[in-house]
């Protein structure tokens, strides 16, 4: 018995091994960019965000609890986002994020904005980001 089990245990795993999806450059929805510049096919998001800025109608910059700064870039400008509605990314910015997924920025009125962007950046650059929101106002 234990000599018919063996290779079908085996094959089901070399299968398993072989069917697992691999993100190819085609594949990539979402281009995800680490805090040292290299592009990756998935990023865990450890901790939850505790602040959101708009930066401009393509760009959100997000602090996570941690004081990791993140860069999130639309596809297109999105006008209507409203930072007093709320933003809320579908499907959610927590856990492990995958390039090969389209990622949603959502208002409670305006229209869906697609991702095409998310990167870790450095504390310093987010500082310079926000400070332009403060010279717009």
């Amino acid at each position: 018995m234990r000599r018919f089990i063996a290779p079908v245990v085996a094959a089901a795993m070399a299968a398993g091994i072989v069917a697992t999806p691999v993100v190819a450059q085609g594949d990539t929805k979402t281009v995800l960019v680490e805090k040292d510049g290299t592009q990756v096919d998935t990023m865990l998001l450890r901790y939850p965000f505790d602040a959101t800025w708009v930066i401009d109608d393509t760009h959100i910059l997000m602090r996570d609890t941690y004081r990791d700064h993140y860069l999130i870039t639309l596809k297109a400008p999105c006008q209507k986002l409203e930072m007093q509605r709320g933003i809320q990314f579908v499907p959610a910015l927590s856990g492990r994020i995958k390039a090969a997924i389209t990622y949603e920025a959502r208002d409670k009125v305006g229209q869906p904005c697609d991702l095409t962007r998310v990167e870790q950046i450095e504390s310093a650059k987010a500082a310079e980001l926000r400070a332009t929101i403060n010279d717009k106002g």
